[in-house]
């Protein structure tokens, strides 16, 4: 079975660093591709260090800007 790839969008809101958050706590048992949006900075360090291979990505909500990268970097294989 393939890994699963979870894109959480929103990464350093409220809601969002609560969810990565909980990914980093069932990474061990539940191993997962994690990316992550953001728009004015990224996450805490240490929470970006909880994952071998989280994948930050600088996306504008209202414009769209930064969808395509995620599509290419992120998107099905």
């Amino acid at each position: 079975m393939s890994r699963k790839r979870v894109l959480i969008l929103g990464g350093t809101g409220y809601l969002g660093q609560h969810v990565l958050q909980g990914f980093s706590e069932i990474q061990e048992t539940t191993p997962c591709d994690l990316a992550f949006t953001h728009h004015s900075s990224p996450p805490p360090q240490a929470l970006l260090n909880a994952f071998p291979s989280v994948m930050p990505f600088s996306v504008d909500l209202k414009s769209g800007n930064g969808f395509e990268a995620i599509s290419h970097q992120f998107g099905p294989s």
